[in-house]
């Protein structure tokens, strides 16, 4: 599969530096002047949210579309919207192409409390190797969907979709007869995008995303069950 490297200088990549210039190091906070939404409150059924990490080099190298890791302080800060409202009852958990590694976090429940424990997840595995396969991740999802068969489970996928898995079609695939919701977020590659099923929820982080389209794209999923909330619109 060809790829032509995107750089995210919006969303990902704003002017102002929001994250660390080594793929290592967790993303700094950076700023939050854009708006989310209202979390409203929590869902009355179990529910999880599961979220997978593309670290390889297409996302994470110079001319990567995430080079400065900023997709995990977004990420962040639209937990850290829900947590304020949170419920030990609405779980989440963070997984990486890298599968098994020191990266994996939950499930754990999104309150206050329990952020700190989230937030060692949210970075580029210190053991990971950048692998550019989905399968390994996708199959460990699978594993925890399953095991929680109470809960309304989401997969969230922050990927380029630029897959080396030795057969891409049949993972895709199963990332299409995954046991819950799955949203597609994808990072600078809009073409990749078509190759995903109609069923699928997809948004495509692009040249021209503002700051704050990651969170809220995630923030989406997160408040998907739950009554009263909203997301903003981007302004």
């Amino acid at each position: 599969m060809r790829y032509q490297p995107l750089i995210i200088r919006s969303a990902l990549l704003p002017s102002h530096p929001l994250g660390s210039p080594t793929p290592r190091r967790p993303a700094r906070r950076g700023h939050r002047d854009y708006q989310l939404g209202h979390p409203g409150r929590p869902a009355k059924a179990p529910t999880l949210l599961i979220t997978v990490f593309d670290n390889s080099g297409s996302v994470v190298s110079p001319a990567g579309t995430d080079p400065l890791s900023n997709r995990f302080a977004e990420v962040a800060h639209a937990f850290s919207v829900v947590a304020i409202k949170g419920s030990r009852h609405e779980l989440a958990m963070v997984l990486h192409f890298d599968t098994p590694s020191s990266g994996e976090v939950g499930p754990l429940p999104i309150t206050r409390r329990s952020l700190a424990r989230l937030r060692p997840g949210l970075r580029v595995p210190a053991d990971g190797a950048g692998s550019s396969e989905l399968g390994p991740s996708l199959r460990r999802a699978n594993d925890v969907a399953e095991s929680h068969p109470d809960h309304a489970v989401t997969l969230v996928v922050l990927s380029d979709f630029a897959l080396l898995d030795p057969d891409p079609t049949q993972v895709l695939s199963d990332l299409s007869a995954f046991p819950g919701q799955v949203h597609a977020v994808v990072l600078g590659a809009r073409s990749t995008a078509g190759g995903l099923d109609k069923h699928i929820t997809t948004t495509c982080i692009q040249l021209d995303s503002r700051p704050g389209a990651v969170a809220r794209a995630l923030f989406a999923s997160l408040v998907a069950h739950r009554p009263g909330s909203h997301v903003a619109t981007e302004t």
